[in-house]
């Protein structure tokens, strides 16, 4: 199993459930560090707030996809499965791609186990929950066609809602219109976005990080009545809580998820660095899905 780190797995679900992580990439001052490997959270934000930075973020290139492809043949793999973030957020699922096909090409037909990359159209921890689910259908012996079913279903199931505490570095990097941005940033409200076919949409505001908590809370559990409603038995839901250099209002809100719809798992995790670039430090946000 193959993904990229923008899918915030937890590093003791990579080690268990045996996932190869390519990490996306991050220029700082010209210099290029590796996504969650030599460049914290902690360390971008500092910089970024304190130096006035706009980094860049870059996708892995084919060779590195290409690496962990070889690795995991290496390891006796006969299938190679690759899940990605979101094509229209990064061309790294096109990187991967590429680097299946010279995987493919570099030996005899029939002697490299087959590589299939899959674009899961979402980010972070909800992309992560499609990588879990998958590793975790693959352990308990599930064929790759399975497999690929299960992370389908995931995938269609998944959501991703998020706050922000200021849209500065959205408006950095032109995400956001300067003016709306500024407007926003002077009520003091708290921006949510939400993914909607692959891509980040609005979600309305909210007049204080209590009140974003709520809203997210009130998605899943409207996520989680309408299972009900459709298969007349309570849902299962799994909820990754992620943060952006706040861990405290990560705690606030799992709590809150906790007492309010008994989550069957839940996961905090980082933003990692590629995606703090883009939104500053503030963020809190769940991925989940209910089935």
């Amino acid at each position: 199993m193959v993904t990229d780190s923008v899918a915030t797995v937890p590093p003791d679900l990579v080690r268990e459930l045996g996932i190869l992580v390519v990490p996306l990439s991050v220029e700082v001052d010209g210099v290029v560090y590796l996504d969650g490997v030599d460049l914290t959270p902690e360390d971008l934000y500092h910089r970024m707030a304190s130096e006035a930075l706009l980094p860049r973020t870059s996708q892995p290139a084919p060779g590195a996809w290409l690496a962990a492809f070889e690795t995991a043949a290496a390891a006796g793999a006969d299938r190679i499965l690759c899940f990605t973030i979101s094509a229209r957020f990064t061309g790294t699922f096109a990187s991967a791609v590429l680097a299946a096909g010279i995987f493919s090409e570099e030996a005899p037909p029939g002697t490299r186990p087959r590589v299939d990359v899959v674009d899961t159209r979402l980010a972070a921890i909800a992309e992560g929950w499609v990588v879990i689910e998958a590793a975790r259908a693959a352990r308990q012996g599930a064929s790759a066609e399975e497999v690929l079913a299960r992370a389908r279903d995931v995938a269609s199931r998944a959501r991703l809602v998020a706050a922000v505490d200021t849209l500065e570095y959205l408006m950095r990097g032109g995400r956001v219109p300067r003016l709306a941005g500024l407007a926003a940033n002077a009520i003091k409200v708290k921006p949510m976005a939400r993914l909607r076919d692959g891509e980040a949409v609005a979600a309305g505001a909210a007049r204080s990080w209590q009140a974003a908590y709520r809203s997210m809370v009130r998605r899943m559990a409207g996520e989680c009545r309408e299972v009900k409603r459709k298969t007349g038995r309570p849902a299962c839901l799994r909820v990754g809580v992620m943060h952006a250099g706040v861990p405290e209002r990560a705690r606030e809100l799992a709590e809150l998820i906790r007492t309010r719809v008994d989550p069957a798992e839940l996961l905090v995790t980082d933003f990692t660095p590629v995606m703090g670039v883009h939104t500053g430090p503030g963020v809190v946000g769940v991925g989940y899905f209910a089935e």
